[in-house]
């Protein structure tokens, strides 16, 4: 198999600091000590960066008196914090009881204006319901969801109602910008928890599915796995986690922690040629965050399945609040994992020629990762996913950086 991977031009010495009551909020299982980075002058902080990758608020506008359905603000979050580029959003429920539970994604008016054009055109026979009101500033909202009839069948009826919406939409050369991206991938939506203990499906949080390249014209968040590669030789041996983006590293024979980083194929149709976390793969309908992992691992870095199933442990879940650029929403909630590699080089990430993921691996030390993620390298989910393992193992402290507490507390922001 090729292996394009390069060493690291540094080899210092990590040594160990003590973990903090703070720092212990984002550990689930212990870790080994290390000594803080250091922060340069022109970069005193990691928040700006944790802001500008969770960058989407979405805020609640109250209903009027005389009305359930209120109205929705998305916002992009700045770098400075600063909220710019503000829009206004129909939400989209699971049910037909639309003011029982949160929405589950989020339409932008261009979608809004066309699926209550297709709800209209279908009369009585419509699979939609849509309920208007007005907000507490007397600014008309409204709100989409299933019809009563489709709700009672199922989410098989959902998702085929959802299926038929998007391929018509295709058809008639709608959202060219997004669909042209189509993969035929079906990824699940999940009921919210209801304020109400009704209509809902108990035993299966699944509402429906849908075509992966479709989930930004709704705001749906998807689902993945991210793994981090870690190697190590002389510290002692102490339990990882799993995150289900995947963390793989390694530490040579001083002690020093080293990562292997993979830099995305320039042929990408998202972040090309931008730094990543070792592995990372969307959730597929009946897939676990583990089976996602340890496939991505085999397809994407030519890791042995049996290797991954052993040592891969899970470290907690982030949450990617996203806005694109574009202004379209693509929140995410990713499974975090960890996973040591053997600091005799045999077992390493290699680049899979089939797969046309990755251009290539570098193993780099802890200085180099922050350098890099400081200098905006890193693909913003995967961003965060370097600054969690970065606390988690104390490399970033209430010492070294003075906005500590808000950046943790950033990190922890919920999607929707």
């Amino acid at each position: 198999m090729l292996c394009l991977t390069r060493l690291p031009a540094s080899k210092r010495v990590v040594p160990y600091s003590t973990l903090t009551a703070t720092r212990l909020f984002h550990h689930t299982v212990q870790v080994a000590q290390q000594r803080a980075l250091r922060l340069p002058s022109s970069h005193p902080s990691l928040l700006p960066i944790v802001l500008s990758a969770s960058n989407l608020f979405i805020t609640p506008i109250p209903p009027a008196r005389d009305t359930h359905i209120g109205g929705f603000n998305v916002a992009t979050r700045t770098r400075s914090g600063d909220l710019v580029n503000h829009e206004r959003v129909v939400p989209f429920y699971s049910s037909s009881r639309l003011t029982e539970r949160r929405p589950v994604g989020y339409l932008r008016p261009e979608v809004a204006e066309i699926m209550l054009s297709v709800h209209s055109e279908a009369g009585e026979a419509s699979p939609w319901d849509v309920l208007n009101g007005t907000d507490a500033y007397g600014d008309k909202t409204s709100a989409f969801g299933f019809s009563k009839e489709v709700e009672s069948q199922g989410k098989g009826a959902r998702t085929m109602h959802m299926e038929k919406l998007v391929k018509e939409w295709k058809k008639l050369g709608l959202f060219k910008e997004i669909l042209k991206g189509s993969s035929n991938e079906a990824f699940p939506v999940f009921h919210h928890g209801p304020t109400a203990p009704v209509f809902i499906e108990k035993s299966d949080p699944l509402a429906f599915s849908i075509e992966r390249a479709a989930l930004p014209l709704f705001g749906f968040p998807n689902f993945g796995s991210l793994l981090i590669g870690t190697d190590k030789i002389s510290l002692p041996k102490v339990p990882l986690t799993h995150i289900h983006p995947l963390t793989a590293y390694f530490r040579d024979k001083a002690g020093q922690t080293m990562l292997w980083i993979p830099r995305r194929s320039i042929t990408k149709k998202t972040w090309p040629g931008a730094l990543d976390v070792t592995v990372g793969g969307g959730i597929g309908i009946g897939q676990s965050a583990r089976d996602t992992i340890v496939r991505e691992c085999v397809e994407e870095a030519s890791l042995p399945a049996h290797f991954v199933q052993a040592h891969a442990r899970s470290v907690g879940l982030l949450p990617f609040p996203n806005r694109k650029p574009s202004g379209w929403l693509l929140p995410g909630y990713y499974y975090l994992f960890e996973m040591e590699l053997p600091s005799d080089g045999s077992i390493k990430p290699c680049v899979n020629p089939a797969d046309g993921e990755v251009d290539n691996f570098e193993l780099m030390d802890m200085e180099t990762v922050l350098r890099n993620l400081l200098e905006g390298v890193f693909k913003p989910s995967s961003a965060l996913a370097v600054v969690e393992f970065f606390i988690r193992h104390g490399f970033i402290t209430e010492d070294s950086d003075p906005n500590f507490t808000q950046v943790c507390r950033a990190l922890r922001r919920d999607v929707m």
